[in-house]
This record gives structure tokens, C-alpha cells and sequence, in this order.
């Protein structure tokens, strides 16, 4: 080979390829993981302000504040809201525990994210019954102890 020669050879071409293709499937893979940790903090902010606005629909009316059993959050996938009414010890007040979890696309399977909000409110104001969904086995994990008494 002639030692004048400044062009590169075919193995150095090769492995600057080779390592430029690392690189970019490593991008690739990152800005993926990235789009789908924005697209989950999106919908925990939506889903966090649909329960906000469960919450002060509730408060806000006159009539009696009942439980509601799971239903989907309007413009979330996959997330399901319910709200649930317990006496506490205390005789003036009653706790509303509303709770959103994201379920699987396939079935009703919570896949372990959740909000959940707690208020203690006048039993004056409340339904507090067996409203029924509670003993289905709806795939809704929704205990709750108050951690207060």
C-alpha cells in the first residue's frame, strides 16, 4: 500500500458505522422511554384534576353525597374512579375516600398507579349504605382503613 495514501480503509468505514448505529439505537431507545414517561405523567395530571373536580361537584351540591362505583375518567385510558363513604368514629363526620387507578387495555386488572384523595365530611351530608358494588368481585382494589383512629 502506498504510504502517501490519506483515504480511510473499508474496516475503519465499517466499525464508524458500526458504532454510529449503537449510538442512535441508544437515542432511539431512550427518546422512546421519554415520550412514554411524559405521555403517564400527562394522564396522572388529568387524572388527578378529574378527581379534584369529582371531589368539588360533590361538596358543591345540595343533595346527599352517595358512593359511586368505578366508572371510566372521561379523556383517560384505562383509568377508573370511585368513590367510597365509611363512618368514622367520630359522630359528626364521615370519611369520603375517592380513589382512580389505571387498569390493563386487555381486561380489569389494576396495573398498580393510583391518586387517591381522602375528606372527612358532615354524615349529615351522606348515603352511608351497602351500595352494592362493594361485595362484587369487580377487580377494583379499594380497602380502606382509617389510618386516623
Amino acid at each position: 500500500m502506498n504510504a502517501n495514501h490519506t483515504g480511510y480503509s473499508l474496516l475503519e468505514v465499517l466499525m464508524a458505522t458500526a458504532i454510529l448505529a449503537v449510538g442512535l439505537l441508544a437515542i432511539l431507545g431512550l427518546t422512546r422511554s421519554a415520550h412514554q414517561r411524559s405521555r403517564d405523567a400527562s394522564d396522572l395530571a388529568a387524572v388527578e384534576l378529574a378527581v379534584q373536580t369529582t371531589l368539588n361537584e360533590l361538596l358543591a351540591k345540595q343533595s346527599p353525597i352517595e358512593p359511586i362505583p368505578p366508572r371510566p375518567i372521561d379523556g383517560v385510558r384505562n383509568w377508573k374512579l370511585e368513590v367510597k363513604l365509611y363512618d368514622s368514629p367520630r359522630n359528626d363526620l364521615a370519611t369520603m375516600f375517592l380513589l382512580a387507578q389505571k387498569f390493563t387495555p386487555q381486561g380489569d386488572v389494576p396495573v398498580g398507579i393510583s391518586f387517591q384523595l381522602v375528606r372527612w365530611v358532615s354524615k349529615a351530608r351522606c348515603v352511608i349504605r351497602d351500595s352494592g358494588f362493594e361485595n362484587q368481585d369487580t377487580g377494583f382494589v379499594s380497602e380502606f382503613d382509617d389510618p386516623y383512629f
